[in-house]
């Protein structure tokens, strides 16, 4: 079943939400308020009564029609409010009439300077609120269309006001239409009659309701319902459909395209039109707060899930620490019998009962005790690291069941506030991803200066710095690398300078880190194609550039070594 269109706020709803209220005229404007950038409300005091007049340019809830409650007012006045303040507020409302049959709508007020114009357009996109001089120049508008926008119809301050294009010339204005008027139209149109065609104003939606009437009742039905729009017989309905309870809109009548049960009697059109809107912002708000949760949601379950996966295969390779301190120990037991530049040893597993012959891959550039040592080295690094991605993997399996608990909740999240507090969770865990910071007329400081250098995050959260070339290594060390920071660099040959930011704190640093930093100076080195580089560290104060040195060049002491495979 195909979801239910809602009701567009018509030329239909527009005429009687202003005749139902005609009363104000001759009503003074109290008070103007802009709660939002698009939308205006004006007190009007008439008859001992205070009235709340809301016109909104928002593209897609334009409307004009009384609201029962006070809202809120900007905390800054706009350029728009200040200019309605200063030219009609204290002005008495001497007309507000659609313009012909159409989405427009003058409203005249008398002031001490003369009759200004408030034009209020609802076109959709193109809705807009424009206060006229009593000369007939633009003030002000609430949306400003320069010629680029618009080359058919700008909107600046000082241009004469004009109406906007008519859609169809020619077509008649149903409030002005006879009964005979009416009866030469039903035997001119042919079937299906296309009402559109020939009467100014109407949406799609009254169009079809037209032709419902006549379907059902034929001209009688027309005549009447002509009747009731001029002289504002109006019963006025909000529509719900039942299935998601949710406003499709209001109408001025009931309406026999749509089921009884769907309609729902208000005392007035602006209330029907005020309670629709109201649930319709509200839904899309809420839709529009889903659009941005869930996909978020979704992108961090998926990063997570991947981060387990690869953690569970880390924790499983190191399973294999027993496997290589064996290989280590049965190369340097059985090695000796092989013959220069051999790449494959077959050993027997004593481990095993049978002690059957085992295939280990030598590297045959390295000696035996080179290809021992890089055996029992794997070993070593897989027992230290096993422990934390235990603890690593138990932590995400905890994150990822409350990510899976926040994703249902949010699909099956019926209303706003529950919204509101998933994202406000979801932001605190840092599952939400940030929106680009606004540009800034300004633009932030480049913290290197314009030097090449690369930031990377290690594993377990620290910053690595590392130098793009002679000159940025130069600046990392000598204007970035504070001196407990560590320091790393290949053994032998050019390579980047990598530095660890520590916080002072170099001792904290996990081994992890320092190899993670290693690998990355492998890689940014001459070396990097070799199968295993041998990377220095020490702390920055350890280091030092000779006065006169090279870009690049510096001298350390105090220094440890890694191991490291920069395709690993």
């Amino acid at each position: 079943m195909r979801q239910p269109k809602p009701i567009p706020f018509d030329s239909l709803s527009l005429y009687a939400t202003l005749h139902e209220r005609g009363f104000f005229i001759g009503g003074r404007i109290q008070e103007i308020r802009q709660p939002e950038p698009l939308t205006i409300v004006l007190n009007i005091y008439a008859q001992r009564t205070e009235h709340w007049l809301l016109i909104s340019a928002d593209a897609q809830f334009a409307r004009m029609h009384c609201i029962s409650r006070k809202l809120p007012n900007a905390p800054t006045p706009p350029p728009f409010l200040q200019s309605l303040r200063k030219h009609i507020e204290g002005g008495i409302v001497r007309a507000c009439h659609l313009v012909g049959f159409d989405r427009i709508v003058q409203m005249e007020v008398q002031t001490r300077e003369g009759v200004y114009r408030l034009m209020v357009e609802l076109m959709g996109k193109h809705s807009n609120v424009i206060l006229v001089e009593p000369v007939g120049l633009i003030r002000s508008a609430i949306k400003w269309v320069s010629p680029r926008q618009s080359e058919a119809r700008p909107i600046r301050a000082g241009d004469p006001y004009r109406l906007p294009p008519t859609r169809v010339e020619g077509l008649r204005n149903p409030l002005t239409m006879t009964d005979e008027d009416w009866y030469a139209l039903w035997h001119a149109m042919g079937e299906p009659r296309d009402w559109q065609a020939h009467i100014e104003g109407l949406s799609r939606f009254t169009a079809d309701e037209l032709e419902a009437i006549a379907q059902t009742q034929g001209l009688s039905g027309i005549l009447e319902w002509a009747y009731r729009l001029r002289e504002g017989l109006w019963e006025p309905v909000i529509v719900r459909d039942p299935t998601t309870r949710r406003a499709l809109g209001a109408y001025p009548f009931r309406c026999l395209q749509l089921p009884a049960e769907w309609q729902h009697v208000r005392t007035s059109v602006n209330l029907a039109w005020e309670q629709a809107f109201h649930e319709r912002i509200q839904h899309a708000q809420f839709e529009s707060l889903r659009q941005t949760l869930l996909p978020n949601l979704r992108r961090a379950l998926q990063a997570r899930e991947r981060a387990v996966a690869d953690l569970e295969r880390a924790l499983h390779d190191t399973q294999q620490a027993d496997r290589w301190q064996l290989y280590g120990e049965l190369i340097l037991a059985f090695g000796h019998s092989l013959s220069p530049g051999a790449t494959v040893l077959h050993a027997p597993d004593y481990t095993q009962p049978d002690a059957p012959l085992i295939e280990i891959p030598l590297d045959p550039d390295k000696s035996l005790v080179e290809n021992a040592e890089r055996y029992f080295q794997k070993a070593r690094r897989a027992r230290e690291s096993r422990g934390e991605l235990q603890a690593r993997l138990e932590r995400l399996r905890e994150e990822l069941t409350a990510l899976h608990h926040t994703l249902h909740t949010a699909e099956q999240a019926t209303d706003e506030a529950t919204l509101r507090t998933l994202h406000e969770q979801a932001k605190q865990q840092g599952w939400l991803r940030e929106a680009p910071p606004a540009p800034t007329k300004r633009p932030e400081k480049d913290p290197f200066e314009g030097h090449k250098i690369r930031v990377h995050l290690s594993p377990d959260g620290y910053q690595v710095l590392v130098g793009e070339n002679a000159q940025a290594n130069d600046y990392l060390l000598t204007r970035v690398a504070k001196p407990n920071d560590w320091w790393l660099h290949v053994r032998t040959g050019t390579g980047a300078h990598v530095i660890i930011r520590t916080n002072n704190q170099p001792e904290r640093v996990p081994k992890s880190t320092l190899e993670f930093a290693a690998k990355l100076a492998a890689q940014h080195s001459a070396d990097r194609h070799a199968g295993v580089v041998e990377v220095d560290y020490t702390l920055r104060k350890y280091v030092r550039k000779p006065k006169g040195a090279p870009a690049g060049f510096a001298l350390y002491t105090h220094e440890k070594t890694l191991r490291v495979e920069p395709k690993g």
